[in-house]
């Protein structure tokens, strides 16, 4: 099938329709006589809030479905499922790492809290 697609820097970043995410900002505000009613309605304009990156292009590829139902530039590589997992694998050792730095700067704050707690047990006591 074929699809408009976004392309940056020859890479396929989108696929399908982009989405500008546009919000109703409002342009002027409605009037209204000396009874309360409308004599003029509010004005609204769309402004897009996630503009096409800057030099990306909308261009049409040949669209196929990969095996896990999403969708893909037909021909182009695509990991292996063991390079995903890899992948995922990598990020769960990362963040492994991260946490543990997080609880031995925890231990060393916690230990230096009580010694200060020893210090000043020691000169309360004197």
């Amino acid at each position: 099938m074929i699809k408009d697609c976004v392309v940056l820097n020859d890479e396929v970043i989108n696929i399908g329709p982009w989405d500008y995410k546009l919000q109703q900002v409002l342009k002027s505000p409605a009037e209204y006589n000396d009874e309360g009613k409308i004599t003029k309605e509010a004005v609204y304009e769309d402004r897009i809030t996630n503009p096409l990156p800057e030099g990306a292009t909308i261009e049409e590829r040949e669209i196929e479905v990969a095996p896990d139902g999403g969708l893909v530039v037909k021909g182009s590589v695509q990991p292996t499922s063991d390079e995903l997992l890899g992948q995922e694998l990598t990020q769960i050792k990362l963040q492994s790492m991260q946490q543990q730095e997080l609880l031995s700067n925890m231990g060393a704050e916690l230990a230096a809290a009580r010694l200060e707690i020893i210090s000043l047990k020691g000169e309360s006591g004197s």
